[in-house]
């Protein structure tokens, strides 16, 4: 299906779910401008007691039926930007539906981007063969000739050729690398050997940093310990197309740069396809040779732009507007300039910490904490490298941990975990566990920004990294408690639900007047909603000092220096952009001390 790009065309999306059918008949179907006049092709309910309506029949009238359906979000009407091209994929009638795929390259890594539910990981099941693309026909989906004819003279002709006769080996990074020790009981070694196709286990796990963990079990490592391993089990086969699923979450600064250039060492060095999904745009922009961006509407439908050059791709994401194709698929525009800092120091003091120590015993980690104050409305960013204590210092702070000197502040802190373990019941039979879903305060300061209510009747069981992120922040923010204290809440999150979150949490302790302390690895994030920062240095696994709370500016510079790294701003965007080492620009940052870029 094609259209001007100029004209209005629409599609709707049916939760079927929330679908009452004599309600339906009643409201959409009885106030249908098509059937109010006896034409075909609107609003009906067919032998499954389902609603449906033809979409090629959808127009701006319609809006008003579904207006007169009491029930929010149970039916809504998209405007597409344009359509261009025909169908990749559709799955059934008034589903999600995807335009176009990236175009895999041999020797390069393509990099990906997009908000989540928009389609990346149906793009990168169809480029692996997992699922046969059916040109959006659903009831009788074409044969492979046919798919390899719609696609001859393109970059895909050859791809979906050797699909359709002996198949492309490819190796899966997932997504939810939380799930790996349900998947699989038993040590990192055992796991890894069964999948060691290149005979190079000790030299990959030297390389993304777990050759110590080998011999311990799977269910006994930290979110970034299962990351890496599950990075490794990905470089260990032996396959023709490589796909990593946000290979930065859970991981520190440097562990990201570390197995980020190992993912463009096998694109470059072993000329592999390299597909990766990312939301961390320094990650994003070291690892790829060219972007394509996904925009759409989450769950309803996903278009892919072409082959853009890195900085272009993620400039133009930034931007929400693709110049090349006149297309606007995001109203504003994301910039990263630092908001005003709050003068917190002038601000009452809510949590008061003296210098505080912890020793696990000889030959185990060792931690050691300056003593602190943290204000009324302030937001204390916490930086540094995995195995440092970061998370320890947090359950020292709320007692879950007995210190060894100093004491843990009698004081309320929620805390939020790294992930959120997924129980049997839905999102608001969870969140009503601690607040009232329907509370204005509630909905106002925290289920609206996050986008919680569409997620309301799916089991947390069900639910993506991202959707049960959201969910373990709302969780902690609707405690009653004196502190909140966040560990990595930006993991799994895209860019413009990071940026929501950002400032969501800004208002939130603004508004409540109640200090955050957030423990994350996305700098641009930190940088952009925290007043002042804490910075934990030592050697990973063995011993962490933490440094008092400074000035944001101080502790970005200092944890720079401390992991060997200098950053500039784009000058388009603001964001981060890592400095090549050695180049002129990363020695004029770190002879003038700015290892970070103001």
């Amino acid at each position: 299906m094609s259209t001007g790009k100029n004209s209005k065309k629409f599609i709707v999306t049916i939760d079927q779910e929330k679908i009452e059918p004599d309600l339906a008949r009643e409201t959409v179907i009885k106030y249908d401008p098509l059937n109010r006049s006896g034409q075909e092709g609107g609003f009906y309910i067919d032998e499954n007691e389902e609603l449906h309506i033809d979409n090629e029949k959808v127009m701006e009238a319609h809006k008003m039926a579904i207006n007169r359906y009491p029930y929010e979000n149970a039916i809504q009407m998209i405007q597409l930007p344009f359509e261009e091209g025909e169908k990749v994929h559709q799955f059934h009638d008034n589903s999600f539906r995807l335009y176009g795929l990236p175009v895999p390259e041999n020797g390069r890594v393509t990099g990906i981007i997009g908000k989540n539910g928009i389609g990346k990981s149906v793009s990168l099941n169809i480029l692996s063969g997992e699922l046969k693309p059916n040109l959006g026909n659903f009831e009788k989906p074409p044969e492979w000739d046919e798919i390899v004819k719609e696609y001859r003279g393109t970059g895909l002709q050859t791809h979906f050729e050797e699909l359709s006769s002996e198949g492309i080996e490819s190796a899966f990074k997932p997504q939810q690398v939380e799930r790996l020790p349900q998947a699989y009981e038993g040590k990192v070694r055992e796991l890894l050997e069964g999948v060691d196709e290149k005979d190079s286990l000790e030299e990959i796990a030297e390389e993304v940093d777990i050759d110590h963990l080998l011999d311990r079990e799977l269910k006994q490592l930290s979110g970034g310990e299962l990351q890496r391993v599950a990075i490794a089990s990905t470089l260990l086969k032996d396959a023709e197309l490589y796909m990593f699923d946000e290979p930065s979450s859970f991981l520190d600064v440097k562990q990201r740069l570390k197995t980020g250039r190992k993912i463009r060492e096998i694109g470059e060095k072993q000329e592999n396809t390299v597909l990766a999904v990312e939301h961390d745009l320094a990650t994003l922009d070291l690892i790829s040779d060219n972007i394509h961006i996904f925009y759409g509407e989450q769950a309803s439908y996903g278009m892919v732009s072409k082959a853009l050059s890195t900085r272009e791709g993620i400039n133009n994401y930034l931007d929400g507007y693709l110049p090349a194709s006149n297309v606007r698929f995001r109203s504003n525009s994301i910039k990263f300039d630092r908001t005003k800092r709050s003068q917190v120091e002038k601000k009452p003091v809510v949590l008061s910490f003296d210098e505080m120590a912890k020793d696990f015993g000889e030959g185990e980690f060792e931690l050691e904490i300056e003593s602190g104050k943290v204000h009324e409305e302030e937001v204390l960013a916490i930086f540094g490298e995995n195995g440092l204590g970061k998370t320890v210092f947090a359950k020292m702070l709320a007692g879950a941990i007995e210190t060894d000197e100093g004491e843990s502040p009698d004081i309320s802190i929620s805390y939020k975990p790294q992930y959120l373990e997924a129980e049997n019941e839905t999102v608001k039979e969870a969140i009503s566990n601690y607040v009232n879903p329907e509370n204005k305060k509630f909905e106002n300061r925290i289920a609206e920004p996050l986008n919680l209510e569409d997620l309301y009747e799916n089991n947390l069981e069900e639910l993506s990294g991202g959707e049960l992120q959201k969910v373990g922040i709302a969780i902690c923010l609707s405690r009653d408690a004196e502190v909140y204290l966040l560990d990595e809440p930006s993991a799994y999150l895209d860019v413009e639900s990071r940026v929501e979150l950002g400032k969501m949490l800004k208002r939130f302790a603004r508004k409540e007047g109640k200090p955050l302390m957030i423990i994350d690895h996305d700098l641009m994030m930190l940088d952009y909603v925290a007043d002042r920062g804490m910075v934990f240095k030592g050697e990973p696994g063995k011993g962490g000092e933490g440094s008092k709370p400074m000035s944001i500016g101080k502790a970005m510079d200092s944890f720079l220096e401390e992991v060997d790294i200098t950053f500039r701003k784009d000058p388009d965007s603001g964001r981060l952009r890592a400095n090549k080492p050695g180049s002129q620009k990363d020695q004029d940052q770190r002879s003038s001390g700015e290892y970070y870029e103001k």
